[in-house]
C-alpha cells in the first residue's frame, strides 16, 4: 500500500464513530500488529463502528508517514482539567433548538468545485487502550492533517460502502428536508446499520448524525436541520455543565448512552457560543473492568473516565493537496 493510499484510508476514517470495545478487541489487536510490523493492515472501510483506540492507532501511524505532524498537544494537566463551572440551562430540546436558531443565521456556503480538496486538522487522544502493559503510560494526543478530494468517484455511488466523498455528503446536506423525522430517515439511509452490530433506532440516528456532522463544508441551514433532528432522538442528553475538549475549549456535551455490556456514553462536543461542532469523546458512565489480548491484569474503568477524545482544529476548501486555508 502506497503512502497516498494510506492517506486516503486514514482521511476517510477520521470521523469514524466509536464502538463497543469488547466487540472489536480482535480487530484492535490486528491493528496493533500491523502498526508494529506484525501484519499487513487491511482497509477498514464500512466498519464505521471502528473502536476509537483503533482509529487513533491508525491515525497516528499514518500521520507519521504522511505529514510528520505528531505533536504533544495539551499537557496532561490540561487534558484532565475539571469542567468549567458555568452551568448549562434548559432541556436537551431547548438547547438544541437554540443551537439550530443560532447557526441558521450563518452565511450560505457555496459548493466546492470538482478538483478542489477538503482540508482538515484534528487532534486525537485516548487512554492508551490498544494492547499494552496496564502499567504503561497513556500516549500523548496526536495532531493530524488530512486532504480529501471533494469529488472522488471511488467513494461515490456505493463503491466503498458508507465511505462517501465530500461531494456526496454536501449533496445530502443541501437536500435535507425540513421535517426532523424525515431528516433522521434520510441520514440513517445514508449511513445504514451493519447487521453484524444490532442497534436501536435511537443509536442509529445519533451515530448517523455524528458522522455527517463531521462533513465539511457544512451549510448553516443543514446544520440547523441536523440539530433539530437530534433533539427528537429518545434518550438524548446534554450535560448540565460545560466540559473541556481535548484542545482546552469549553464545550456543550451532547450524548447518548451506549447499550453494550460496558456502561459508556458517546458525546458530541459543541461550542456554547457559535454552536459549531468542536469534536467528540467517549465517556465511562459506570464502573467496570475490561481485559484485552496483551493487557494484564484486567483494567478497571471508573465512571467519568474519558476513554477517547477528538478535536477539530481547522478546516477549509483548498485548490490542491498539501495547501492550507
Amino acid at each position: 500500500m502506497s503512502v497516498d493510499e494510506m492517506n486516503e484510508v486514514r482521511e476517510f476514517r477520521d470521523d469514524a464513530p466509536v464502538a463497543d470495545r469488547a466487540r472489536l478487541a480482535p480487530g484492535r489487536a490486528r491493528l496493533t500488529a500491523a502498526a508494529t510490523g506484525g501484519g499487513r493492515a487491511r482497509r477498514l472501510r464500512t466498519d464505521w463502528r471502528l473502536a476509537a483506540v483503533g482509529a487513533v492507532a491508525v491515525a497516528v501511524a499514518a500521520t507519521v508517514l504522511a505529514t510528520g505532524l505528531g505533536g504533544d498537544g495539551p499537557s496532561d494537566t490540561q487534558r484532565t482539567a475539571p469542567a468549567a463551572t458555568r452551568t448549562v440551562t434548559g432541556t436537551p430540546a431547548e438547547i438544541l433548538a437554540r443551537a439550530a436558531d443560532t447557526v441558521e443565521r450563518g452565511r450560505p456556503v457555496p459548493a466546492p468545485r470538482d478538483g478542489q480538496w477538503i482540508y482538515g486538522k484534528s487532534m486525537f487522544g485516548n487512554d492508551g487502550g490498544w494492547p499494552r502493559s496496564s502499567s504503561a503510560p497513556s500516549p500523548k494526543p496526536q495532531t493530524n492533517e488530512s486532504w480529501k478530494k471533494y469529488a472522488d468517484p471511488r467513494f461515490e455511488n456505493g463503491r466503498e460502502g458508507d465511505d462517501h466523498s465530500p461531494r456526496e455528503q454536501f449533496r445530502l446536506l443541501t437536500s435535507l428536508p425540513d421535517d426532523p423525522a424525515a431528516v433522521l430517515k434520510k441520514v440513517r439511509a445514508f449511513y445504514p446499520t451493519d447487521k453484524k452490530y444490532p442497534e436501536t433506532a435511537a443509536q442509529h440516528g445519533f451515530r448517523s448524525l455524528k458522522v455527517i456532522l463531521g462533513a465539511d463544508p457544512m451549510p448553516p441551514e443543514a446544520l440547523a436541520k441536523l440539530y433539530r433532528a437530534m433533539a427528537t432522538i429518545p434518550g438524548i442528553q446534554v450535560q448540565d455543565r460545560l466540559v473541556r475538549d481535548l484542545a482546552g475549549r469549553d464545550a456543550l456535551a451532547v450524548g447518548l448512552d451506549d447499550t453494550g455490556k460496558n456502561p459508556t456514553r458517546t458525546e458530541i462536543l459543541i461550542d456554547p457560543r457559535t454552536y459549531r461542532v468542536l469534536g467528540d469523546r467517549w465517556v465511562v458512565t459506570g464502573d467496570f473492568s475490561e481485559k484485552f489480548p496483551g493487557d494484564s491484569p484486567p483494567r478497571p474503568r471508573k465512571a467519568g473516565e474519558i476513554i477517547y477524545q477528538g478535536a477539530d482544529l481547522a478546516s477549509g476548501v483548498v485548490d490542491r493537496r498539501g495547501q492550507r486555508p
